[in-house]
């Protein structure tokens, strides 16, 4: 019997499938089983795909689309192992994530869930800002991603996952249900897994009022919990500091600019590389890029189109409304800052299907006021050095001609 089971749902993501597969293979851990839980996928290359899917310590559980929380219960039921790693379709794991959460698990009784750093990489590309695990953090929101070691054991007495959570959140959901177990919580302190984000993400993203209907249901669920941790939400009331950017490709189908006809993705210092999907639009006149939607000092290092033929072309030519460029630097005094791409006019615009931004953010907010203060007043003392030459070079010309010229006219 396998040490490990890694459950895989699959719906609709047979093109990802096996790049998760073979993150899972190239353990240096190999006591592991993995099972595909094919959940009543629609696709049919993913279904012709799972239909003959044949790839070492591999077998295909194929059922009625049931949803998420349904498929892996659906595979850890059919599981073998003590231990059990979800793993999304899409996902990825590195090579030593098994072997160093396995021997946590095995050492200490009381530890219960395992994960480690993560990274998000596809549409965006940036280390994952995972806070520190702590209760406190863990009740106001979800820290700890899908693919988390637990106890099989432990996933049978809590009833495994809730198909209720129909919008989604359901491992947060289970993780909450393992913490009232009283199970101990282990981070490993390296980023050993990938979480990939999809160029359509922030369709699927959940509207508000399905947040509601999930986390009310998660709070009837463990109300003793929060219950006996109210000084947790009181706090989080009471101190409402979260920020995020955003961003944003404007693209102009011969409508103009709009939110409307755009594409938006959330960014933080971190992030180097953002994809904007295309797909969707027709008859692209032009395109304008807001960078991030507040104040900032940034440095483009490299755009890139790519067209329907699959051609790809880099975007040599950029304007922008930042106060100045130096060295390679944007630096934005607007919290509006506004990126153009000048030969970006002619016919080819239109079968464009994906531009690729690769960035590095230096500063934002007030940080990058302050970084723009400063350079100003560096250009200002440079300036003065600059005139205090010039004018230091004219007097001594002006002494130089008093003192030497008529000497030299008289003779």
């Amino acid at each position: 019997m396998p040490e490990v089971s890694v459950i895989i749902p699959c719906y609709n993501q047979g093109k990802y499938l096996n790049d998760a597969v073979d993150s899972v293979l190239a353990q240096s851990y190999t006591d592991f089983e993995i099972i595909v839980v094919n959940d009543g996928s629609s696709d049919e290359y993913t279904n012709q795909m799972l239909a003959d899917f044949k790839r070492p310590k591999t077998r295909v559980l194929i059922t009625d689309n049931q949803g998420l929380a349904a498929a892996r219960n659906n595979g850890i039921a059919e599981s073998q192992g003590t231990f059990i790693l979800p793993l999304d379709a899409d996902d990825r794991i590195e090579p030593d994530y098994m072997k160093k959460a396995v021997t946590l698990l095995e050492n200490d009784a009381e530890v219960g869930i395992v994960y480690s750093k993560g990274r998000l990489f596809g549409a965006v590309d940036t280390d994952w800002d995972l806070p520190d695990f702590s209760l406190k953090r863990m009740l106001v929101d979800n820290i700890i991603f899908c693919s988390a070691f637990f106890r099989k054991s432990d996933w049978l007495s809590v009833g495994g996952y809730d198909t209720g959570m129909v919008y989604g959140w359901e491992d947060y959901e289970f993780w909450l249900s393992l913490l009232e177990l009283g199970r101990n919580v282990v981070q490993i302190p390296e980023t050993l897994f990938g979480y990939r984000v999809a160029s359509d993400s922030m369709v699927r993203s959940k509207e508000k009022w399905q947040k509601v209907e999930m986390f009310k249901r998660i709070y009837l669920r463990h109300q003793p919990l929060f219950s006996q941790n109210i000084e947790v939400w009181i706090d989080a009331l009471l101190d409402i500091h979260e920020i995020y950017y955003t961003s944003r490709l404007y693209v102009d189908c011969g409508k103009g600019i709009s939110d409307k006809d755009s594409v938006g993705r959330k960014v933080e210092l971190g992030t180097r590389r953002i994809l904007f999907d295309l797909t969707k639009f027709t008859g692209i006149k032009t395109l304008r890029l807001d960078p991030i939607d507040t104040f900032c000092v940034v440095e483009i290092q490299e755009i890139e189109i790519q067209y329907r033929t699959g051609e790809r072309e880099r975007v040599t030519t950029l304007e922008s409304n930042a106060l100045y460029d130096h060295d390679g630097r944007l630096l934005f005094d607007t919290n509006d800052p506004q990126c153009f791409f000048p030969d970006l006019v002619d016919g080819r615009i239109c079968n464009a299907v994906e531009l690729s931004i690769d960035l590095k953010f230096h500063a934002l907010g007030s940080e990058a006021l302050e970084h723009i203060v400063e350079f100003q007043k560096e250009l200002l003392s440079s300036v003065s050095r600059e005139n205090m030459s010039a004018r230091l070079q004219r007097t001594g010309k002006s002494l130089f001609n008093t003192l030497i010229g008529p000497a030299r006219k008289n003779s």
